[in-house]
Parts: C-alpha cells; sequence; structure tokens
C-alpha cells in the first residue's frame, strides 16, 4: 500500500501502463493536467499542501453533519489556512432546494478554495452549488449536458468518507427535482482536486459499506461493458475489479486497513472513468426502482438499486461481453476450475446477486415494497436513461427490462 499515489501513479503496478505511451493516454484520458487526485493512507495530511497549490488563504468547508469527528480532523490539518465558512446543511438525496440553499451561501462569502468532506451527496452537493453560485439561477436550470457557462465559484477538494460514487473524481452530479434524479454533467463540475484517504472509512458501518461498496463494484462492472470503452478504460476497470472484487466482504466485515484500501482504490478508479465512459443498463433501471420507491416513500439506496438489476443485466449482456464478466469471476476469487465460459459468466451474476443479498435488507423488489404492478413505471423511467441505454454493449428493449425486473421481483 505504500505512500501517497498521485494521478497516473495510482497505476503504477500495472503492466499495462508500464508503457509511457500508454501512461500519456492516461493522463490525457482523465485530463490529469488540470487537476491532482492523491490516494493513500495519510492523503488527508496533504490538504493545506493542495489548497495552497489552488492558491488559497480562505477555505469553504462543506461537509456531511454527521461526521463530526471527521470534520475537524479537516479543520485541524488545514493549519495556517483560514476556515471562512463551514456549511453542514447536506440532505441525503441532494435536491433542488438543498442544492440551491448552499449555492446562495457560498455565493454570499468570499474564498479561494471549497474542500468537500463526506459521501456521495456531499459531493454531489458541493460540485453542483459551486457552480450554481457562479452562474446564478437554481440548479434546475441545468439539468443535462455541459449547461455550466461559467467556471465554479472556486476550485474544489473532494474528500470522500465512503467508498462507492466516485463523485470526487467525476463531471457528473445527481440532484432529485419533484419528478426524481436528475443528472448534470460538465466540466466545471470536475473537482480540481480529491484527497482520498482509506483511514477516513475506517468507521464506516458494515450496512453503509456495503451499499456503497455495491456501487463502486457496479461502476467497475458497467464501465469495462460499455461500447465506449476502450484499452485504456479497459485496463482502469479491470485494475478496479482486481482492488474491490476480493476486498469487498472483508471490508463489510469491518476487516483490516488492506481491505478498506482495496475499497477505497475500487471506488476511485471506477469513480475516474464515469466522465470518460460511464455506465449502462443496470443504472437505467436501477434509476427506475430509485424512483419508484422514492415515490413510496421507501427509497431504495442507489448502490443497492443497481445491484438488484445487474446480475439480469450481466446475463443480458454476456454474448457480447463475455470475456469482461469472466475476468469479474476471477477477480473475485470464484472457483472456475473445469467451468465453461458460461458458467464463469453465470457464477460472477450470482456472486453480485449473492452479496446483495447477504449485506443489505433489499433481497429482492418485494423488499422496497415494490411489486410486479410497478414495473411497467419502472419500465418507462429506465428506458428514458438513454444516456445510458444507448452504450450499452446489448440493446436492452422494452421486454428485456421487464424479464429483468421480474427476475428479482420476490
Amino acid at each position: 500500500m505504500g505512500g501517497v499515489q498521485i494521478n497516473e501513479e495510482l497505476l503504477a503496478d500495472s503492466a499495462y501502463f508500464a508503457d509511457e505511451s500508454r501512461r500519456a493516454e492516461l493522463r490525457e484520458m482523465f485530463k490529469f493536467d488540470g487537476r491532482r487526485v492523491l490516494m493513500g493512507e495519510g492523503a488527508l495530511d496533504m490538504l493545506a499542501e493542495e489548497c495552497a497549490r489552488l492558491g488559497a488563504g480562505r477555505v469553504f468547508l462543506i461537509h456531511d453533519p454527521g461526521i463530526p469527528v471527521l470534520a475537524e480532523r479537516v479543520r485541524a490539518v488545514l493549519g495556517e489556512l483560514k476556515l471562512v465558512g463551514d456549511y453542514s446543511d447536506i440532505a441525503p438525496n441532494p435536491s433542488v432546494a438543498s442544492v440551491d440553499a448552499c449555492a446562495g451561501v457560498l455565493a454570499a462569502v468570499d474564498f479561494d478554495v471549497a474542500v468537500a468532506l463526506g459521501g456521495g451527496s456531499t459531493m454531489d452537493t458541493a460540485k453542483s452549488a459551486l457552480c450554481v453560485a457562479a452562474c446564478g439561477g437554481s440548479v434546475r436550470d441545468y439539468f443535462g449536458f455541459d449547461k455550466f457557462d461559467k467556471p465554479p465559484r472556486a476550485p474544489l477538494i473532494g474528500i470522500p468518507t465512503t467508498a462507492g460514487t466516485g463523485s470526487e473524481a467525476s463531471r457528473v452530479t445527481v440532484v432529485a427535482d419533484e419528478s426524481g434524479k436528475q443528472a448534470l454533467y460538465g466540466d466545471y463540475l470536475q473537482p480540481r482536486g480529491a484527497l482520498v484517504d482509506p483511514l477516513l472509512h475506517a468507521d464506516l458501518p458494515p450496512l453503509l459499506t456495503a451499499i456503497t461498496g455495491l456501487d463502486a463494484l457496479g461502476h467497475a462492472l458497467e464501465c469495462t461493458a460499455s461500447q465506449k470503452s476502450n484499452a485504456v478504460g479497459d485496463a482502469v476497470a479491470r485494475a478496479a475489479l482486481v482492488a474491490g472484487c476480493p476486498a469487498y466482504e472483508a471490508a463489510v466485515a469491518g476487516g483490516n486497513g488492506g481491505a478498506r484500501y482495496q475499497m477505497a482504490r475500487c471506488a476511485l478508479l471506477a469513480g475516474l472513468l464515469l466522465s470518460p465512459i460511464n455506465t449502462g443498463a443496470g443504472h437505467a433501471l436501477g434509476y427506475g426502482i430509485e424512483k419508484v420507491s422514492f415515490e413510496r416513500g421507501q427509497p431504495v439506496p442507489h448502490g443497492t438499486a443497481v445491484a438488484l438489476v445487474l446480475p439480469g443485466v450481466m446475463r443480458h449482456n454476456a454474448p457480447a461481453v463475455a470475456d469482461k464478466y469472466y475476468f469479474a469471476a476471477g477477480a473475485a476469487g470464484l472457483d472456475l476450475g473445469g467451468k465453461s465460459r458460461d458458467e464463469g459468466i453465470e457464477a460472477a451474476a450470482a456472486w453480485i446477486d449473492g452479496l446483495r443479498r447477504r449485506h443489505t435488507p433489499f433481497g429482492s423488489l418485494a423488499d422496497a415494497g415494490l411489486g410486479a404492478d410497478d414495473i411497467p413505471r419502472m419500465i418507462e423511467i429506465a428506458m428514458g436513461v438513454r444516456r445510458l441505454l444507448d452504450p450499452n454493449p446489448v440493446p436492452v428493449e422494452e421486454a428485456d427490462a421487464e424479464a429483468i425486473y421480474r427476475g428479482v421481483l420476490g
């Protein structure tokens, strides 16, 4: 695990990236010339240096309200830098109202660098609010692609306290309006810095570790299978799978620092892929579950919603990307001896299904209060997410979506 790795150093142990030309492709794909991504135990201690690199004298801290001890650690490592703002009114799933409220506060304070400390909700709030504070209006004015026409109010450094969304490294945010979750994409949303310190994840409860970890594995599995993937992206996705698959259950069990480190690595590498590649049908169908369950007042967490449908999506995609899922089965340490390619892929899909059933309360849609009568509505929602369905390696029609949802009814 030795030391803190920066940018392309994250893949220094990969034989694929031993060649300088491939490292150059990596730098270009992830735009490392314009940001610094740091990972390793003790990365938090480099916060003041990274703030100073971005020209900070005055820092604004945005953090999850449920982590006061970690927030105090961040304040302590800022050293001589002046903390001019501290905001923690973060909604568990960012809404238009919560993001706009944060943007209003940010617009009224003079600061040089913002620091976001927390999980995906904190990251998405900070990223969106900083851009709204600069551009004006409401966050709902910017749903979609590349709507922000000005850089954010100040550069952002993201410090994740979970190993899941990878939002600290992506140009994507998700904000909910009255109709459900909406996505925003744009280069201005991408943080200028990320400090991923697995030591901050040590006290993450088992259920939250499980849910966020499923999100990270889902990102890696969907990015490797996407039609938008290429050789460089696939190598990064495979590195994420090699890190996360064997570490997941040990991390959920509250295991050693090594497991936490590898899950943090998985989440970061997969999060980096969300900007140039993004996910697929698993996330599109997952949105259907999230939206309907949200409307019912029993919201299914994002990582779990994706994991409900991902095994079915993997089986659906297998004819086009068999080698990708077979690799994942091996990365998970599944016994492939004597198994055919099809049997190995089925083992990988069943493994994801088993993780969700063992470690979350959502073995099926019935556990979320959803039934067969909800499937048409979920299909309608999922089929509208073309940005994710179109790059899926095998087309997903309504009948396919119905079959996948029915596969996890009860």
